[in-house]
């Protein structure tokens, strides 16, 4: 107990710091997203960067003109207007949440509009020296508010700035001038105007900058997406745990009635741990005690109990039921085993006795393996009725013990089922391609073990898939929808994108089947059978090998190449690729029935085992069924 006790500390430690861990890099990410945020950017005109600004005047021929033979400070003058576009592009992978666009004044103009939004106008007196600022609506204003020096020529607003003088735009919520949408294939782009006029035969003169800052989601990017996937797995190693604490300290807790309630049948009563050779005294006669109170080790004691206890005559079965060695075979597929031989009378001392010597297992490792069993001796001389009472006590706590521990089994297994199911999910989000091809992936799979299995118990089996039993069979159904775990791990950008991938974005997208057997072995190492995690690991990480070696992530230079590739990866390989062909793609339609099996038949020795050809002709009526009953939405 004190054992379980500390490798429950150390293993809630380790969950601890893995949570804590979680959390730091979790915090770590909003700090420096709220950091990234925060940042007020600037950029100018002319300069590429993630936001770029373009001040220029129109090309059309109505976006210019003249104001002839105005009289302007007791002159006659001829003023030239024109309409200057400037365009706010956004090319990162974040939204401008906010911007203002500064203009500094090269040469004397006059400004007279604007739109959408507010100009703040910086203006040098140049005889005071004295700045005056003023932000006005160009497009709707009041006369008597405007307080920097102005004009009003043929009833238009002149606003004179000389050299060194600026404006600054405020964009317009309202008219959609912010935020500025991220990038998404093309740059996101906000374009504003103003109009400017000059005396004719001179130019308006001026540079560009803006100030602007960019706003990224908390669940923007790959790294907040490894933290969900950490944080996923961390809860179902919690509750793993947890419900592996409770179920065995309630077992214990019930072990330890039984050895009570068994130490009243049993006049000696020993307890044997087969994986430390430890061995404990429960109850014994004082005769016996004396011989076996200082032993420690199980091995040692169940040697010399048959030279004190049992009669010679019957010593080669005695000798053969108290060997250690067969004890774990002998108790593999039942909790109790026992049996009856003649005895020293050691109570009565009337020479001999027939004593009953059970095994019983109190406890089991996640092989299913016995660990710790106690071995009871007891007198069957009593009356047929007690004897009876104290069997179906004895039956009927090995079957509560056998039935709670196969319910906690299945529960656990349950939980791991749902966690798979999540992670698809989660990626099924992410890519609505991926979602479907799981699961019909995973139902052609069954197809095909079915076909192999039915021919496997006909007697017509292909010899290389002969192995295949309806329990690996059971194993290779049942790990198929973990075979694309990994492309959590894929930038939504090269998992959605509906062109041809770059050779940069498929190496990429290759690293999702190392991804996806790492998650497996994470995922169900400590809650399966090996055998099951062994088959799941070989689907997830090999799916993608070819049979002439030219496949991913090993090939032939790994020796994945023919009969080097695991059988369940090459089942899984054939489903993987038909589905790919048969179904809609958001960079393909779907392909028809006849044209996918001609591809899938010249594939046969090249990219599948050729000995699955007669296997998937076989089951081609089948999957035409299959996907007419269930048509990719």
């Amino acid at each position: 107990m004190e054992k379980e006790r500390r490798r429950n500390i150390i293993i809630f430690t380790i969950l601890g710091i893995f949570l804590i861990l979680i959390l730091v890099n979790s915090g770590i990410h909003i700090y420096r997203t709220n950091q990234f945020n925060k940042q007020v950017r600037t950029s100018y005109e002319g300069r590429l960067g993630e936001c770029t600004v373009e001040l220029f005047p129109r090309a059309g021929v109505a976006d210019s003109w003249e104001k002839r033979d105005v009289e302007y400070k007791g002159e006659i003058c001829t003023f030239t207007g024109m309409t200057y576009d400037c365009a706010v592009k956004n090319y990162s992978d974040s939204v401008i949440s906010d911007w203002s666009l500064r203009v500094n004044i090269r040469r004397d103009c006059f400004i007279n509009n604007s739109w959408c939004g507010t100009v703040e106008i910086h203006q040098m007196d140049r005889d005071t020296g004295e700045e005056k600022v003023q932000t006005l609506d160009l497009r709707d204003y009041k006369k008597d508010e405007i307080k920097i020096k102005h004009y009003f020529v043929t009833q238009d607003l002149f606003i004179p700035l000389t050299a060194g003088d600026y404006i600054i735009y405020h964009p317009s919520l309202a008219s959609g001038e912010m935020p500025v949408q991220a990038f998404n294939g093309e740059a996101g782009r906000v374009i504003l105007g103003f109009i400017f006029y000059q005396f004719k035969g001179r130019e308006v003169f001026f540079d560009a900058s803006i100030k602007y800052q960019l706003h990224k989601g908390f669940f923007q990017g790959t790294a907040p997406k490894i933290l969900i996937l950490c944080f996923a797995v961390w809860i179902m190693l919690f509750i793993v745990r947890i419900i592996f604490v409770f179920t065995f300290s309630t077992l214990k807790k019930e072990n330890a009635s039984v050895i009570r309630a068994i130490s009243k049948i049993y006049y000696n009563l020993y307890k044997a741990n087969l994986d430390n050779d430890a061995f404990q005294e429960i109850r014994s006669i004082d005769s016996v005690h004396k011989i076996f109170a200082d032993f420690t080790s199980a091995r040692t004691a169940f040697e010399k109990i048959p030279d004190i206890l049992y009669k010679h005559e019957n010593m080669d079965e005695v000798r053969d039921f108290y060997n250690v060695d067969t004890w774990k075979e002998r108790l593999k597929d039942t909790d109790i085993c026992s049996a009856d031989f003649k005895a020293v009378d050691l109570i009565n001392n009337s020479g001999s006795c027939w004593i009953r010597t059970n095994l019983i297992v109190c406890k089991r490792n996640a092989k299913k393996e016995p660990v710790e069993i106690i071995c009871g001796l007891q007198d069957v001389d009593e009356e047929v009725r007690e004897r009876e009472e104290n069997k179906l006590m004895m039956e009927r706590f090995t079957t509560d013990l056998s039935n709670e521990v196969a319910e906690q089994t299945l529960h656990i297994q349950e939980i791991q089922r749902k966690v798979v199911s999540s992670l698809g999910d989660m990626i099924g989000s992410r890519d609505g391609n991926t979602g479907g091809h799981v699961k019909r992936s995973s139902d052609v799979v069954e197809i095909i073990v079915k076909e192999i299995i039915r021919r496997n118990a006909s007697g017509n089996p292909i010899p290389k898939y002969k192995k295949i039993t309806e329990k690996i069979g059971e194993e290779i159904i049942r790990a198929a929808p973990m075979h694309d775990l990994g492309k959590i791990f894929i930038d939504t950008s090269i998992l959605c994108k509906p062109g041809k991938l770059t050779p940069e974005e498929y190496d990429i997208m290759k690293t999702h089947s190392e991804h996806s057997g790492e998650i497996v072995n994470l995922i169900l190492r400590d809650v399966e059978e090996q055998s099951f995690v062994d088959i799941a690991y070989n689907i997830a990480r090999y799916h993608h090998e070819r049979w002439d070696g030219k496949g991913y992530p090993e090939g032939e230079s790994g020796g994945k190449i023919g009969e080097g590739i695991p059988i369940e990866a090459r089942i899984m390989a054939i489903a993987d690729v038909y589905d790919a062909l048969v179904s809609k793609r958001c960079y393909k339609e779907a392909m028809s029935f006849e044209m996918a099996n001609k591809i899938m038949l010249e594939g046969m020795g090249t990219q599948f085992d050729p000995a699955m050809k007669e296997i998937f002709t076989a089951c081609r009526p089948d999957l035409e069924r299959y996907y007419s009953e269930n048509p990719d939405d």
